[in-house]
């Protein structure tokens, strides 16, 4: 008869301190260069769905029937933009930073996609209610009114996610001094730079100039800057 048939207990035991130590596996930690590649990512979804919604939205004033349009865009940019938002979520929550100056990141900017998902939610099920028709007990002059509310509850996600931007961009600068002890360097090299920096100049092309672009192409900017222009090397640069 096999010994750990003979003495069960301690088979029982061996047993927990096996599966004891499978559960103290080490986190994968996440590359920053992979965690700003994704925020970049996220930056150009919203930035072609703005887009997308403006064309649309400039066609349904056109139309006949401008009101219902208007409303049916509403719930098709909406319900694109809910899709895109929990994929990169999925994506975004499985990060994890070494660094424990930025290792919240990863959490936040899920919380804010996650509230960009809830005000979908109520934007469509507004657009959704104010088509079905008059029915009594509903105040549509109210569900009319709350529209405008949560776009500029969506508006000021989109200044968080700004606001948060230059957190993103600083997890790219090296923890490595260089010769004079300064943080010269990023982390990432000049290849995945220019990877990340030609992204934002081919999907946000001209807009990045301007002046009073909305939240997420000043986000944009203002990564490009950090990659491009604040003055840092790059890891594969000399170290001096």
């Amino acid at each position: 008869m096999p010994y750990y048939l003979k003495r069960p207990l301690a088979f029982f035991l061996l047993m927990l301190i096996l599966c004891g130590q499978s559960q103290a596996e080490p986190v994968q930690q996440t590359s920053p260069y992979e965690f700003a590649r994704a925020f970049v990512e996220q930056l150009i979804e919203t930035h072609q769905g703005e887009q997308l919604a403006a064309q649309e939205f400039a066609a349904a004033r056109k139309d006949a029937d401008s009101q219902q349009q208007i409303l049916i865009s509403a719930i098709r940019n909406c319900t694109r933009m809910k899709l895109k938002l929990n994929v990169m979520i999925g994506r975004v929550e499985q990060m994890h930073l070494a660094d424990a100056n930025f290792d919240t990141l990863p959490s936040y900017l899920t919380q804010m996609y996650a509230r960009k998902v809830d005000l979908c939610d109520e934007i469509v099920q507004t657009a959704q209610t104010l088509l079905e028709g008059p029915k009594v007990g509903v105040d549509y002059g109210k569900l009319a009114g709350h529209m405008p509310e949560v776009t500029a509850q969506v508006e000021y996600v989109n200044e968080l996610i700004f606001k948060a931007t230059p957190m993103v961009a600083l997890s790219l600068v090296s923890n490595r001094p260089d010769s004079k002890n300064q943080l010269s360097h990023l982390s990432i090299t000049h290849r995945q730079a220019q990877d990340l920096v030609g992204r934002l100049q081919t999907a946000f092309g001209r807009s990045l100039e301007a002046k009073d672009g909305s939240w997420t192409i000043r986000s944009a900017n203002l990564m490009r800057t950090m990659l491009r222009d604040n003055g840092y090397k790059y890891a594969d640069d000399p170290w001096f």
